[in-house]
């Protein structure tokens, strides 16, 4: 539900300005300048309208809480909340969950809150979830070692979603429930979660304590071909990916050579594979040649000897990248297009 457009929304913000961060950046690793005796720093992602963000802050007034939300028609209320209540703890920023490691230092953040986030239901859309692999690696970044992750949902299917995807990432997980509320209101609700709550809706919750984990690299070929695209497609739009990329006929590596992405080609592509460090994992992911994994590790002696012209293994496109998929190189089958060779931005 698209939410209406504030009147006098400028006028508002700026008679609340005084709790707004306007460059959180400059506030990296420095955050408790704001709150010298602060107990813990806490981070809520999408506030709304702030009745949670509020309530947390007045009852815990030694902990300082930053609330990110990026609809400032929302923001606008919660803020005024904060200002109505006479609250010193708690600061808002107008940003994105995306941004974390660019607004905090590793290891600043105690606490992360989601609560009742857009749960974007369809299959193609779960890598905007804020429980999504992606994102709990940005969190993994601010998180300090045993930090928490506090998350809160009306939605089945998100939290079937999240308390399967969150042990994959280091997470440990506790209190989980599907009926928090059922004998009685536990803890600060949310706007929504009143409303649910008097509407008899269960709500669910689980706690997520980041541990000791170092993510290995994928062995299903889905997983990899979906990192893969997560991170050098980023930015680049589903209507160009169906087209150019993922529909019957084309190849992952028309990514670049449809030029959705920049990246060095020819001689250029072979010279920075060869400069290239780290642990290596070579994948088939169009007709693979028969008997060959789909996935493996592969060393820089072996790359030199896999055939440049990929049509002495019939049909078989091959890919390269490092562990944690910071670069990629792509050895197509057509003699007029690649190889490919692409670094994350």
């Amino acid at each position: 539900m698209r939410m209406r457009k504030k009147k006098n929304l400028l006028p508002r913000m700026e008679a609340c300005s005084s709790l707004l961060v306007a460059d959180p950046r400059a506030l990296r690793g420095r955050w408790r300048e704001l709150l010298p005796d602060a107990r813990e720093l806490r981070v809520e992602l999408g506030c709304g309208k702030g009745r949670f963000t509020a309530e947390t802050a007045a009852a815990e007034p030694d902990v300082l809480l930053i609330a990110v939300e990026k609809v400032p028609d929302a923001m606008v209320v919660a803020m005024e909340r904060a200002r109505d209540a006479g609250l010193h703890n708690v600061f808002f920023v107008d940003g994105d969950a995306a941004c974390l490691p660019d607004f905090f230092a590793p290891g600043e953040v105690d606490r992360i809150y989601i609560n009742f986030c857009d749960p974007w239901p369809k299959s193609n859309q779960k890598k905007r979830r804020l429980t999504h692999g992606n994102f709990l690696r940005l969190y993994r970044q601010v998180l300090k070692m045993g930090g928490q992750i506090h998350f809160k949902t009306d939605n089945q299917d998100l939290f079937t979603f999240s308390v399967e995807e969150l042990p994959l990432f280091g997470f440990e997980l506790s209190e989980v429930t599907r009926d928090l509320h059922a004998n009685g209101p536990v803890g600060v609700m949310t706007d929504y979660e009143a409303k649910f709550h008097e509407q008899g809706l269960p709500i669910c919750r689980c706690v997520a304590t980041m541990v000791p984990w170092e993510e290995p690299f994928p062995t299903d070929i889905r997983r990899v071909k979906n990192r893969w695209l997560d991170v050098f497609a980023d930015g680049v739009s589903d209507a160009e990916l169906g087209r150019h990329v993922l529909s019957d006929g084309n190849y992952l590596w028309h990514l670049f050579s449809w030029n959705l992405v920049p990246c060095l080609s020819g001689d250029a592509a072979r010279q920075a594979l060869s400069e290239a460090s780290g642990e290596k994992y070579l994948f088939y992911y169009e007709e693979p040649p028969e008997g060959e994994p789909l996935v493996r590790p592969v060393t820089a002696e072996e790359l030199v000897t896999l055939p440049a012209d990929a049509r002495a293994i019939p049909g078989a496109d091959w890919y390269v990248v490092d562990k944690d998929f910071t670069w990629t190189f792509a050895q197509t089958h057509e003699a007029d297009c690649g190889p490919y060779f692409c670094r994350k931005a």
